[in-house]
């Protein structure tokens, strides 16, 4: 709450925690409300009545337009599950036709090729500086309060049954956790649930949790067996190598790429929208694509 101030009224941390300790009990419950809502919103300060006796900063929260019209369309995760399931069985190249909807007009912040590129000139540095830090907020959000996808713990289920286990961030969920718990057991959302909460950065878990949707597109397909223990670290490092190199093949400079030393993923992968031709859902396919290659009935993809 106290990072959302900070961002929105533009100061420093301690100004935000002492204005979060001095807010009224309805404005911070409105404030609540609004980061667990997963809205878009802002914050701005407001000027009490002169006859009002309220001695608590008085702020004003207002919802702001949505990037997509839906969270399924911003993500583009129907039309992705279509594409890969027709290079999967086509053996058509990787590179090409992983993309998502949308991805002309909200392909990410960092789209070499779009207005927002920070490589771009002129007034392109206006959209650039103000669409920057969205997706990295957003993601901070939904990792922070541990916000899932509805059936994602279903979907985690369906996976553990074609593979020995996953691998996230050095603890090990392993198959047979689903002889011991049902697929809408609570206790296995439990225990999912517990695995993630290892990762102490919310952004990083959140990646996490995207990587696994991708990796459930694979194991809704008619194949026996996905892998041994898949490590979704590894998945996400190879979605942030390719990204690296996509960028840097559209001259971005190191500066752009700096990564983040506590997870070595490129800041700008944070901030990058999910859908779109340079989203994370793209790159996290090809990963997904590159990772279970052996797995796969027809493994004549390639990557390009």
């Amino acid at each position: 709450m106290a990072t959302e101030l900070t961002r929105s009224l533009h100061c420093s941390g301690e100004e935000a925690s002492e204005s979060l300790m001095n807010l009224s009990p309805s404005d911070m419950k409105n404030l609540l409300h609004h980061i667990l809502s997963g809205k878009e919103f802002g914050v701005e300060r407001s000027v009490r009545p002169m006859e009002s006796s309220a001695t608590s900063p008085a702020i004003s929260i207002h919802e702001v337009g949505h990037t997509g019209a839906t969270k399924t369309e911003r993500t583009g995760i129907i039309r992705l599950k279509s594409e890969m399931k027709q290079f999967f069985f086509s053996g058509q190249s990787i590179g090409s036709n992983v993309t998502s909807p949308r991805s002309t007009r909200c392909s990410s912040p960092s789209s070499p090729s779009g207005t927002m590129s920070p490589t771009g000139l002129g007034g392109a540095h206006m959209n650039w500086d103000e669409r920057q830090g969205q997706w990295l907020r957003r993601r901070r959000l939904d990792g922070a309060i541990n916000r899932v996808p509805m059936g994602f713990y279903q979907k985690v289920w369906k996976i553990l049954q074609k593979c020995h286990g996953l691998s996230i961030n050095g603890y090990v969920l392993p198959s047979s956790t689903t002889r011991e718990m049902t697929v809408g057991e609570i206790k296995f959302a439990v225990h999912v649930e517990s695995v993630l909460n290892h990762v102490p950065q919310p952004e990083y878990r959140q990646l996490l949790v995207e990587a696994i949707l991708v990796l459930t597109l694979v194991a809704d397909m008619e194949v026996q067996s996905i892998g041994g223990i898949i490590h979704i670290d590894r998945i996400i490092h190879i979605a942030n190598d390719l990204f690296r190199q996509d960028q840097k093949a559209h001259g971005a400079s190191e500066y752009f790429l700096e990564q983040d030393p506590a997870t070595g993923i490129c800041n700008l992968f944070y901030d990058s929208a999910p859908s779109g031709g340079f989203g994370t859902m793209t790159y996290l396919s090809k990963a997904v694509a590159t990772y279970v290659q052996d797995f796969l009935p027809n493994t004549s993809c390639q990557m390009q």
